[in-house]
């Protein structure tokens, strides 16, 4: 950036002709809102002040310095690292770098004379990555509080040039390590829950040939995503709480809100039962929905009745772990259910009802879904609903390393990772973001531009895959396998 001179006298006393000022202490304040210099003088002073985005330069005209003044002054600060002073023809010349563009404020006092520097640590530089596509920026975030530094990477995104959506995780042969640890685990070869996998941000971004990706939604060990996944109209996962969900609507329009499912069936006979859980285990009183998502089989027990149905007409009836059709679904009944529905028979048509009721907004048809939580901006103002969705503490305070996605008042989509501190001290350094609590999350997504928000996992899981390569510091210090992402690919 080109050099600034501030050439007018911002002390309009002049030191007597032929005496120079002495420059003959500098003291530095550390505040919770401010890094102040001090620097004080036998006299009063007359200065000029050279300015640029990297440092600024406070030219000293017929001034000393002290004995005690020394050429390098270490202040090791979030946004002063040092200062040196040398000697420029008749006067000095005062350089302090800036660790970030910083607003500050520079003034002169009297009795005794002195000159002050007020570097304010509350700042938020945004600076472009680059376009990564036509409709997909990419910008690069730096945001100083009285806590310490944040770092953070967004991706802007129109959704009339690009496309959002969830992916899952696949399947993928195992490496070496995980071969022998199976081989050591043999019983868990049976889990009924291993329907679901993980894999890394950039594995799944590659497998969807994306140009950019972040983590997704909350998941379990098993990579079962946790809360509601619809991906091209296919129910994956279901509710937990009626958490916040990002929509993504069949006309590319995004929403941000609360949401339930109401998910039942109807048999010929006019027999309706209410459907409890989607691709999950099932107990003996529930009936849960299974899908191609699930696997090839459902693995369950044989202790009820299987609806296997295609095309909305049963094909068979099982008693067991029956096969998922690739065109249709499975209803797993429990025992109790399966009483109910005894009659059942191949040939008899289902009426399958799948409602996505959100809270406040009208999408119309919805294409994808993907829940989160907490929400953390709703209208333009922070609104963290942690409490109201029943998150426990591990997400709902302190400082971490998050995902976030928002809706700006123009529609763009924004998918936001903040970087938390490094799980190993040995790799913090003096740029290390400190992470964000969840309130100070909602502020930064205000300030990006978003008037809906809500939070996604976090912690480990957070990671930005932008044309190759992770973007920002996971807090681990590499990729975590995660359940599902949110790719980003070409319209």
């Amino acid at each position: 950036m080109k050099k600034i001179i501030a050439a007018s006298l911002l002390c309009l006393t002049l030191a007597a002709a032929g005496q120079a000022t002495k420059l003959a202490n500098i003291r530095l304040g550390y505040y919770p809102d401010k890094l102040r210099a001090v620097f004080d003088f036998d006299s009063s002073c007359y200065y000029m002040l050279e300015e640029s985005r990297e440092k600024i330069i406070i030219h000293l005209p017929s001034t000393a310095a002290s004995a005690e003044i020394q050429n390098y002054v270490e202040v090791r600060d979030l946004v002063v690292r040092y200062f040196e002073i040398e000697k420029e023809g008749e006067g000095l010349a005062v350089t302090i770098p800036l660790a970030e563009p910083v607003p500050y404020n520079i003034y002169t006092l009297t009795g005794p004379d002195r000159l002050v520097v007020d570097f304010n640590r509350n700042f938020t530089n945004v600076v472009s990555g680059g376009t990564i596509i036509d409709g997909v920026e990419h910008l690069i975030v730096s945001r100083g509080s009285e806590s310490g530094r944040v770092n953070a990477h967004v991706l802007k995104i129109d959704l009339g040039k690009a496309e959002v959506s969830p992916a899952l995780a696949r399947k993928n042969k195992p490496n070496l390590f995980e071969s022998f640890v199976n081989l050591l685990n043999f019983w868990k070869k049976n889990d009924p829950d291993a329907h679901f996998f993980r894999a890394p941000v950039s594995t799944i971004a590659g497998e969807q040939q994306a140009v950019a990706a972040v983590n997704g939604t909350y998941f379990a060990y098993t990579g079962k995503p946790l809360g509601t996944l619809l991906i091209d109209r296919e129910l994956v996962s279901s509710p937990i709480y009626d958490r916040t969900a990002l929509i993504l609507s069949e006309d590319h329009k995004p929403y941000i809100d609360n949401i339930l499912i109401n998910c039942y069936f109807t048999t010929a006979s006019g027999i309706t039962c209410q459907i409890d859980g989607v691709n999950e285990g099932r107990d003996t009183g529930e009936a849960v929905l299974y899908t191609p998502a699930w696997g090839g089989v459902t693995g369950t027990e044989f202790d009820g009745s299987e609806l296997v149905v295609a095309g909305s007409v049963v094909k068979e009836i099982k008693k067991g772990n029956a096969a998922i059709p690739q065109d249709g679904y499975v209803i797993s009944l429990g025992s109790e259910p399966a009483r109910r529905l005894a009659g059942a028979r191949p040939g008899d048509k289902i009426d399958l009802h799948i409602k996505i009721i959100p809270y406040a907004c009208d999408p119309g048809p919805i294409r994808h879904l993907i829940s989160g939580g907490p929400r953390l901006v709703k209208e333009g103002i922070v609104y963290v609903s942690k409490n109201e969705e029943k998150f426990r503490s591990d997400i709902a305070s302190g400082r971490a390393a998050r995902t976030a996605v928002g809706v700006a008042k123009d529609g763009q989509l924004l998918l936001v990772t903040v970087d938390g501190l490094p799980r190993e001290r040995s790799a913090r350094g003096e740029k290390s973001s400190i992470g964000v609590t969840l309130e100070e999350l909602a502020e930064l997504m205000i300030n990006l531009g978003a008037v809906e928000a809500m939070n996604l996992d976090g912690g480990g899981s957070t990671a930005m895959w932008i044309d190759g390569r992770i973007v920002n510091q996971p807090a681990s210090g590499c990729e975590q396998k995660v359940s599902n992402a949110l790719v980003v690919t070409p319209r």
